[in-house]
């Protein structure tokens, strides 16, 4: 456990060995502490006479809201976990009333309610902390709220709502060098809210009609666009975080004897799903931190005898999964794949005419392996290409050197599309298969955690979703970096 001292302790956030939270022992009092895991330590950062709450942290940087006592306006604070001292204010402004900051890298984001008419339209900041450049990134009568930041520093997501309660749609800011590419991710297609990335992968919480029936799940989408995927679990799903390939979020099973929230992970890599907490209270407010090393930190805030506390647990996902290269030809991986997760599969057949390719969109890492089996699903073609991005994975040649199929290694770089042509005599097919790095099964390693025992899950039913978002009138602009005027250049 992290605190459960008289009074609520909430709102956790997690990085690496470090832990923030809001800690409200009393009515008027509400203060940020930091906790460094390994040792235990605990402190609180001085709040200068105001009200400090809703803390993110990334490394050892904290940011967080101080309301001032004088004036009940909020402003943005940093502060260094590693350094102590006092918080400082960033880009002071005056008339701003900055909330919900997050961090990444070099850049906080935030919410400003102050620059409308409307308080309940907020518009979203970025502020460079290298140079110092504060850039506004929204300017128009939706509200705009929930921002997060990817790790690096060079993504930022949001929620941007027609009203305070309906109309949602989740949006993304890449940074570029003059400024930012800003994009509409998700349509009409539900009410999307709750964003969070990890700098390739954007995830949120989307409320939609599924066969009938009004689910709310945990969805994702690259955060370049293009198909949604949909984690379609019975009950209600909320409040996701993600850190590298895994997914956090709650989860409430009305189906259970005692329903109420309780903690899950999702690995993007195994399409594997565990529930980490089974108590007889609410875990909410998690978040979570993956390291490179396979440390996984998770954090919450649990509902105990009416007051809030905080919790934390480390547990380790197996290192060295990856087999080392060359260990394993394309041509086995391709016969048995094991527990390779597939990126993603095409069935491609030779019509009249002008061939046309089929494509669908993969996102993955290190080195995978293209798996053609000619005749998959009819007559063997006779010729035939598959690209991976703009590269090409197979040609005709190869169609031709080894007629039944052609197994080969390729680089994967991130997200892009894998597409396939047949050509040849109508009705000729093949199927393509791309598979990534080998991966290991995650398992619990520390039977001390408390108030309940991590135990893998079952494998519950997962749903993939073919929706392609629109992107229609004023989806894309840029702004300028820099820019406090919220001007757009389509």
């Amino acid at each position: 456990m992290i605190n459960t001292s008289p009074g609520d302790q909430m709102d956790p956030h997690v990085s690496g060995e470090w832990v923030v939270y809001t800690n409200q022992p009393a009515r008027d009092v509400s203060e940020i502490r930091y906790h460094h895991l390994p040792t235990g330590v605990d402190l609180p950062i001085p709040t200068g006479g105001g009200l400090d709450s809703l803390a993110d942290i990334q490394g050892a940087q904290v940011v967080f809201t101080r309301t001032r006592l004088t004036d009940a306006t909020n402003h943005v604070y940093r502060f260094d976990a590693r350094l102590g001292g006092l918080a400082e204010e960033l880009a002071p402004r005056p008339g701003t009333d900055r909330r919900t900051p997050t961090v990444g890298g070099h850049t906080v984001a935030w919410q400003d309610v102050a620059l409308g008419d409307s308080a309940l339209s907020p518009e979203i900041h970025v502020y460079n902390q290298d140079t110092q450049a504060l850039t506004r990134l929204t300017a128009d009568a939706s509200v705009d709220r929930t921002p997060a930041v990817s790790e690096d520093g060079r993504a930022v997501v949001w929620s941007k709502c027609a009203t305070s309660v309906d109309g949602c749609d989740i949006w993304a800011a890449r940074e570029l060098p003059a400024g930012y590419q800003i994009r509409q991710l998700t349509g009409a297609e539900g009410e999307e809210t709750q964003p969070d990335t990890n700098g390739q992968v954007v995830v949120y919480v989307s409320r939609a009609w599924v066969h009938g029936v009004l689910e709310s799940d945990i969805a994702w989408t690259s955060l370049e666009g293009g198909e949604a995927h949909r984690l379609s679990l019975p009950g209600t799903d909320t409040n996701p975080s993600i850190s590298g390939p895994l997914i956090a979020f709650e989860h409430w099973d009305a189906a259970s004897p005692a329903p109420n929230y309780d903690i899950h992970l999702y690995d993007l890599r195994t399409q594997r799903i565990y529930r980490l907490t089974e108590t007889p209270a609410n875990e909410s407010l998690s978040d979570i931190s993956f390291g490179a090393d396979g440390q996984v930190r998770l954090t919450w805030a649990m509902r105990q005898n009416g007051e809030y506390n905080v919790y934390a647990y480390e547990f380790r996902l197996p290192v060295n999964c990856h087999e080392a290269p060359g260990t394993q030809s394309a041509q086995t991986v391709c016969a048995t794949p094991g527990n390779r997760q597939l990126l993603g599969v095409l069935q491609v057949t030779s019509s009249a005419g002008q061939p046309v390719p089929v494509s669908t969109p993969i996102s993955g890492q290190g080195t995978g392996v293209v798996c053609v089996d000619n005749g998959h699903g009819g007559p063997a073609a006779s010729s035939g290409w598959v690209w991976l991005g703009e590269g090409v994975a197979v040609d005709p040649h190869d169609f031709t050197r080894v007629p039944a199929g052609v197994a080969r290694k390729v680089p994967l770089q991130g997200s892009c599309p894998l597409s396939a042509q047949a050509q040849g005599p109508e009705g000729g097919s093949f199927r393509v298969r791309l598979y990534g790095p080998r991966v290991c099964e995650m398992a619990a390693q520390d039977a001390t955690f408390q108030p309940t025992e991590v135990r893998q899950g079952e494998k519950l039913r997962s749903e993939h979703l073919g929706i392609r978002f629109a992107r229609a009138g004023g989806s894309r602009y840029f702004v300028r970096a820099g820019d406090e005027s919220g001007v757009a250049w389509r």
